[in-house]
């Protein structure tokens, strides 16, 4: 048996007991007393009373007053999402929750990346779907109550509308200009930056081609002026689920800049993220220890692969994505060109 949550083998229970404290707050968690059918009759039924961001079907839940999980249009703690119906793009549907789930697993215990916590959760007839508890409520320590706290996605920060720049607003920016944002309005930015490049090189090594400006955050605590970068969340391998998807990015890494590499490749390559990270203001020797933990995470990354709950051929497909994007893209610089990587004595330690 394995939770839930973390995928580590327990001998009992769906959560281990720090997911349960964690993700529940310590409370017994059964499966949902709902269908896949009845969370679309409560979709429905809620649809103009609340607002959550992206196009996957998902509902608010919260526990009432007997520790049961509920639909809820009010004060919601968790977004439960489960595998969509069938979708005239997309591939694979079986795999979408275990594979967010997965991804977000690889986000909080490899690259260590403040992360939404998450998890699979059973509907009443046993099929799994993805939950995740909400970062953007806070308990007022004088009233004891939930108040939302001030955030603010990146299409918002940028001020992107459909009006201002048509339908794929979320789209039309760069990394490089999400990370100058947070150099702008985050007090904390160096570690915030480096934060964000992690993120960039997950989302990178995964094939996510969907991380776009909705979902970088910023966020401000009710009682403080400053803002800081929320946790990672909406995260997937999406190749898999995509027939046209080339699994790049979903927006361009710099604003008005190609490199070498790219122009010859047609590809990220390791001179492309030295670069970025100065952009991010990462010094030579925190980029080095970036890199030696992410080739020293590698057999990490592939257990969680195993341990999740994909089907056996996207656990194939996921494990093949991330190696050849690590060795053939993240890793990789063409000998001949005048760059001369920082990291390359770090790369060379493992042989990758």
């Amino acid at each position: 048996m394995k939770c839930h949550s973390c995928l580590k083998s327990i001998s009992k229970d769906i959560y281990c007991p720090k997911c349960k404290k964690n993700l529940f707050d310590g409370k017994i968690v059964k499966p949902l007393s709902f269908n896949k059918e009845e969370f679309y009759e409560h979709k429905r039924e809620m649809t103009n009373r609340i607002s959550l961001s992206g196009v996957q079907d998902k509902i608010s839940l919260a526990f009432n007053d007997s520790g049961i999980l509920i639909p809820t249009a009010k004060n919601g703690q968790y977004i439960l999402k489960p595998i969509p119906r069938a979708h005239d793009s997309a591939i694979n549907f079986q795999d979408i929750a275990a594979n967010e789930h997965l991804s977000m697993q690889i986000s909080q215990q490899v690259f260590k990346i403040p992360t939404a916590l998450n998890g699979l959760i059973a509907f009443n007839d046993g099929e799994l779907a993805y939950i995740t508890r909400r970062f953007d409520y806070e308990k007022n320590m004088s009233t004891g109550l939930l108040e939302k706290m001030d955030q603010e996605d990146f299409a918002a920060v940028l001020e992107f509308t459909s009006d201002s720049k048509g339908e794929n607003y979320k789209y039309e920016s760069s990394y490089e200009e999400c990370a100058k944002n947070i150099e702008k309005y985050v007090a904390a930015s160096i570690p915030a930056l480096e934060d964000f490049y992690k993120r960039v090189v997950l989302n990178y090594l995964i094939g996510n081609g969907d991380a776009h400006l909705k979902n970088f955050s910023l966020i401000r605590s009710n009682n403080r002026d400053d803002y800081s970068l929320s946790k990672n969340y909406d995260i997937l391998y999406t190749k898999h689920h995509l027939r046209d998807e080339d699994g790049i990015m979903a927006l361009d890494l710099f604003n008005a800049y190609e490199t070498v590499a790219f122009g010859a490749m047609g590809f990220y390559t390791l001179e492309d993220f030295e670069i970025f990270a100065k952009i991010c203001k990462i010094k030579d020797r925190r980029l080095n220890k970036i890199f030696k933990d992410i080739l020293q995470s590698t057999p990490a990354v592939d257990k969680l692969i195993q341990a999740s709950f994909l089907s056996e051929d996207a656990k194939e497909s996921y494990k093949d994505a991330y190696h050849k994007r690590l060795k053939k893209c993240l890793l990789y610089s063409i000998e001949s060109y005048p760059f001369v990587p920082i990291v390359q004595g770090t790369i060379d330690k493992f042989k990758i």
